[in-house]
């Protein structure tokens, strides 16, 4: 695999958590409470950690070792004469020409790594820094000389970054549970986070679930003095030009060159770098291009889950692994202590996340952690080519529009809780939407409206009156002189990708100490592929078209053309059987009862109507039993330990 060509020990990124605290009165912040945070995020860094604390700032790290655990390399890091310090969790793919740049300027190093780069740069540009830096991160630097806190994060949103800011101090940790080890951060429940979460299962842009709490926005950084906070994005995909007479030869030979050298710039490490394989096409496309450039047979990583899964991907994956010469890893699920994965999630993602897809993710990360300390993933490839069916669908919505709305209506009543076509009434109420950026985002809700006015006891009815679609209101239209497939894509890059895909896979590898790549995600691709017509990515009803076309040659012609399917995780079975009685005890418990968020006779005609199997509503009980587990664990009580 890709190695430093000079050998000579230098110290490169390391995937970790990073915190602090910046008190803007002056006050001088203790060191218990920076390790305090940093303990609360260990699992981020196992094999490493560090404080620097000094009158009103205090930063911590912890340190997952990827290349060089030198004592050159550990953060936090100062420039030298302790005037600016940073802590970093990112991987900087361009920081070797970044490092010439700043030589030739003047600037001197006592390290390789690129972490003093990162500072160099800085201390260089100011934070117009951020226009050069290429790859995934987030990061704070405390300038001594101007007594501001800098806080950044990467343009796609591949590492979080939360922050608690009042008049007196800004807190900011990799994960929440850092700052809720503050006695000043308070546990309260936001009504714009729980109209999100039971809209769409998870938190939505820079809101969250917590009341004072927020995340900073992919593409913007932040910076904060004593008097004065300021939030700047600097980098947006709307600003790429449309080639509107792109060729199809042409593009397809870009992506493959701009994939290619995603790929190999992923794989610089010196530890072995193996890859997720479902046997889809993102994952063999990663894993094709990985063993163009490795000197040794990748390892590979793929699951089974014999548990009442939809279907089972290890055949596609043997495949792949075939015809690559992987090192190829498998591993069959046959029995899940279900209530207790269940417990880890709702622990490693510190908010309610009601995409259950995150359990097999965490399955197999930690299997994959036995092995590697790195995994490259296919995660961002349906949000940058376009490989959903949903994206079809949409176009063909106006079409739909012109049917009288009567009809409309009856069909929509007529499917309307029949196991069978739940796929289709959801795309059908989807299409009934006249407005194009609600009916986008509608076909991504868990619960409508309708549905949460019903659900939201009075004593919580603050939040129904809420707009469940301002993300989608405020990205949509956004890009001028997009056309209709370019416009979807942006749009699931500013909401979905990050605020769902990105986070699953951050907090499952995390929690095992795994970093997660993703190539497709490097933003000199995305700019690339953004700039193509949308009608090279949808073609009629084939999605990812360009994508294809790119990778006919190099990937099997059965996956390339095989149809989209993700692991389903088998939620209205278990809610019907092994889960029943759990759902049932914690929704309708006395202790959920008294929270006053949820009318109870609401909850007892989902459970009752879902037993009987009149209708399904297996995703709407997760995200309702998630949202429950997750208050008695972050809500209730002191801060949490890490489960046992």
């Amino acid at each position: 695999m890709p190695r430093r060509p000079d050998g000579a020990g230098e110290v490169a990124p390391a995937m970790c958590g990073i915190c602090g605290v910046f008190d803007r009165g002056g006050s001088p912040v203790t060191a218990a409470l920076v390790e305090r945070m940093n303990d609360a995020i260990r699992h981020r860094g196992p094999d490493g950690d560090g404080l620097f604390v000094d009158g009103p700032i205090g930063l911590g790290h912890r340190r997952l070792s990827i290349i060089d655990l030198s004592e050159t390399g550990r953060q936090p890091m100062s420039n030298g004469d302790g005037t600016t310090w940073i802590t970093y969790n990112g991987e900087m793919y361009n920081y070797r020409e970044l490092r010439a740049e700043l030589l030739s300027l003047g600037w001197t190093f006592r390290s390789t790594s690129d972490t003093e780069v990162l500072l160099r740069a800085y201390e260089q540009w100011g934070p117009a820094c951020l226009e050069r830096v290429r790859g995934m991160f987030a990061f704070a630097i405390w300038d001594g000389r101007q007594r501001t806190l800098f806080l950044a994060r990467d343009r796609i949103g591949i590492k979080p970054l939360y922050y608690h800011l009042t008049d007196a101090a800004l807190l900011f940790a990799s994960e929440i549970k850092a700052l809720l080890r503050s006695p000043v951060v308070p546990r309260a429940v936001d009504p714009v986070g729980l109209n999100n979460y039971l809209t769409f299962g998870h938190s939505v842009g820079s809101d969250t679930m917590y009341a004072g709490i927020r995340k900073l926005p992919p593409g913007h950084h932040l910076l904060c003095t004593a008097d004065r906070t300021q939030i700047v994005k600097y980098w947006d995909l709307g600003a790429v030009a449309q080639r509107r007479g792109a060729r199809e030869e042409e593009c397809a030979e870009e992506v493959r060159e701009r994939l290619a050298d995603a790929v190999r710039c992923h794989m610089v490490s010196d530890v072995p770098v193996g890859a997720f394989l479902s046997g889809g096409i993102d994952s063999s496309a990663i894993v094709a291009m990985m063993s163009r450039f490795s000197d040794r047979p990748i390892q590979t990583f793929a699951a089974g889950f014999d548990v009442g899964g939809r279907y089972d991907e290890l055949a596609d994956a043997r495949l792949v692994a075939r015809r690559f010469g992987t090192d190829h890893h498998e591993l069959v699920v046959g029995q899940l202590d279900v209530r207790a994965l269940i417990e880890r999630l709702v622990y490693a993602y510190d908010e309610p996340f009601a995409d259950a897809a995150n359990l097999p993710t965490l399955i197999i990360a930690e299997f994959a952690r036995r092995h590697v300390k790195v995994v490259l993933s296919g995660d961002g490839g349906d949000e940058v080519f376009g490989g959903y069916r949903r994206y079809s669908a949409e176009r063909a919505s106006r079409y739909y529009q012109l049917i009288p709305a009567f009809l409309r209506e009856h069909l929509v009543r007529r499917l309307a809780g029949r196991r069978r076509w739940h796929r289709v009434h959801k795309a059908i109420e989807a299409m009934s939407v006249p407005e194009p950026d609600v009916r986008y985002g509608t076909w991504l809700t868990v619960f409508s409206d309708e549905a949460k006015a019903e659900l939201l006891d009075g004593a919580f009815e603050r939040g129904a009156g809420l707009d469940s679609f301002r993300a989608y209101r405020e990205h949509y239209n956004r890009p001028e002189g997009w056309d209709l497939v370019n416009r979807m894509l942006y749009t699931d890059l500013k909401t979905w990708l990050p605020d769902t895909y990105l986070e699953k896979l951050d907090k499952a590898t995390m929690a095992v100490g795994l970093e997660g790549r993703v190539p497709f995600l490097d933003h000199l691709l995305v700019e690339c592929v953004a700039s193509m017509p949308g009608r090279l990515k949808i073609r009629r009803l084939t999605t990812k078209h360009i994508l294809k076309q790119a990778l006919e040659g190099l990937v099997p012609h059965e996956v390339l053309h095989k149809p989209k399917h993700g692991f389903s995780v088998p939620l209205d079975e278990w809610f019907r059987g092994e889960l029943k009685p759990l759902v049932a005890d914690v929704l309708l418990d006395e202790r959920t009862r008294t929270r006053g968020f949820f009318d109870p006779a609401a909850i007892e005609r989902i459970l009752t109507t879902h037993a009987s199997g009149a209708a399904s509503f297996g995703t709407q009980l997760w995200t309702l039993l998630n949202f429950e587990l997750w208050c008695r664990r972050f809500i209730d009580g002191p801060a949490p330990a890490v489960p046992s």
